[in-house]
């Protein structure tokens, strides 16, 4: 099924990229004139998808991505997904002090033929409601 394809295909970034740690995952599912649109600016080409891979592996390098929903029709998928995990470098505007920083977000993916062309995201990084005790 073409829709359920395209699902797995914008899961990559979060299953393999990010938990995976392993962002040469990139150049088999990105298009080469890929486009992104979100917190991080404007990014364009595989590469520039890989540079912001690795700084936010580098900054939060704990981090681990969920994916809550996704919901395709046609050439798009939206996936609803959070990460959560504790900056060692700056990201997003936060410094790091230590605490676990949750980030929600929604993203919104064009596929076609069988490689991420373009995504739009909208994100929320809030302190974690629940730090964990030791």
């Amino acid at each position: 099924m073409p829709l359920e394809r395209n699902k797995a295909i914008a899961r990559v970034w979060f299953d393999e990229v990010m938990n995976g740690r392993d962002p040469t995952a990139i150049y088999r599912t990105y298009a080469e004139d890929y486009r992104y649109e979100g917190p991080s600016g404007v990014v364009e080409g595989q590469d520039g998808a890989r540079q912001i891979a690795e700084r936010l592996i580098a900054a939060v390098p704990d981090r681990v991505s969920t994916v809550w929903d996704q919901v395709a029709e046609a050439d798009r998928v939206a996936t609803r997904w959070s990460s959560r995990g504790t900056p060692v470098l700056p990201i997003l505007g936060r410094e790091p002090n230590g605490s676990v920083v949750v980030i929600h977000g929604i993203t919104i993916s064009r596929i076609e033929d069988g490689r991420v062309v373009e995504d739009w995201e909208v994100i929320q990084v809030v302190d974690d409601p629940a730090p964990a005790t030791d």
